[in-house]
């Protein structure tokens, strides 16, 4: 076999992160990332997720370790930059930043002799987790290490997620005459109102339950009650998703009956159940409040969830990774695996 090219992994990650990737675009960044994992020496494969989308699916089959993350981010495209210490961009932690790192640690191992590994890239994380739920399917290892930036340490679980939209329709009419007609919009935010005082319960690992009003839109002119109106709502959910669910109806009852509104339309869009993973002994842990593939990997092996960079930078007009933990992440995975390896028999 060919000898095996070095992975500069600052460079990989500056090229990841010049290339916009949003949630649907993920086919340019998963080229150059079959490129990167060929000249690993590792046979690759491509799971069609979509019309143009795919996962990538590298090395032996059912590995010891499976490195995974997602190769989509969030709207808008912010263009990379860098300075003495933080790469900027795009996806810089959230998480090419990390895809560069799982590529670097793979050159490690291979260098030390261990093959038991594999990589899975997937589209869809950052809308409805769709390359994930795809490789649930067919992929198999004995443990698989997510990446999401986790300051670098072992998370051993993760909020839920329950997105509910919410239409109104309502009877325009003149704003003078109100009496005339009904607010799709005063009738939506009443319900929201009352969203927002609600307690959607606690967990002792998770802490509270959170709720965002994410958008709303509606109306059509400021003199004329709205005949219609729209929001999104989401729950960070900490105990079943079904319970958060339970607690969202009460807000968008009748008030004049108490009874479910016709005006009313709730449809769910995502249920996503809290979720809990293993530690790796020698990284401090810890537990996170977002979303993540992971749970819905629950089938492909045991899970880890860990990587560089702070969630708090990630979806921001300054998303940033510092350069020096992305290379300590190298080493980190690498030593990750070789555990995980070694819980198993396999190392």
């Amino acid at each position: 076999m060919a000898p095996m090219l070095p992975i500069d992994v600052l460079q990989t990650a500056r090229d990841l992160i010049s290339i916009e990737s949003i949630t649907g675009n993920e086919e340019p960044v998963a080229a150059y990332l079959e490129g990167a994992l060929r000249r690993l020496g590792l046979a690759v494969r491509s799971q069609v997720v979509a019309p143009g989308r795919r996962n990538l699916i590298a090395g032996p089959e059912r590995p010891a370790v499976l490195f995974c993350t997602h190769m989509d981010t969030v709207p808008p495209y912010v263009p990379f930059r860098e300075d003495a210490e933080h790469l900027h961009g795009r996806g810089a932690c959230d998480t090419k930043g990390i895809s560069a790192a799982m590529l670097g640690a793979g050159a490690r191992l291979l260098e030390r002799g261990f093959r038991d590994f594999g990589y899975l890239f997937v589209v869809g994380e950052e809308t409805d987790n769709a390359g994930a739920r795809a490789a649930n399917e067919v992929v198999r290892a004995g443990c698989v290490v997510v990446g999401e930036p986790t300051e670098s340490k072992a998370a051993l679980g993760h909020k839920g997620v329950l997105r509910v939209r919410v239409k109104v329709h309502g009877t325009p009419c003149h704003s003078a005459y109100p009496e005339q007609g009904d607010s799709a919009i005063h009738r939506l935010v009443g319900a929201l109102s009352k969203v927002l005082e609600a307690d959607f319960g606690r967990s002792d690992r998770l802490g509270s339950a959170t709720v965002n009003v994410g958008d709303i839109s509606g109306g059509v002119a400021a003199n004329v009650l709205a005949p219609s109106a729209e929001a999104t709502v989401l729950v960070r959910v900490v105990t079943e998703a079904e319970d958060a669910w339970r607690r969202l109806l009460p807000c968008f009852l009748d008030p004049a009956t108490g009874r479910p509104d016709p005006r009313v339309e709730l449809a769910e869009e995502k249920r996503m159940e809290p979720a809990a993973f293993e530690g790796v002994e020698g990284y401090p842990e810890t537990v996170v409040a977002y979303g993540t593939d992971a749970p819905s990997l629950k089938d492909v092996g045991r899970r880890v969830l860990f990587g560089p960079g702070s969630i708090l930078d990630a979806h921001t007009d300054h998303e940033r990774i510092a350069k020096r933990d992305v290379l300590a992440a190298v080493e980190q995975y690498a030593d990750i695996a070789l555990k995980l390896a070694r819980r198993a028999g396999r190392g």
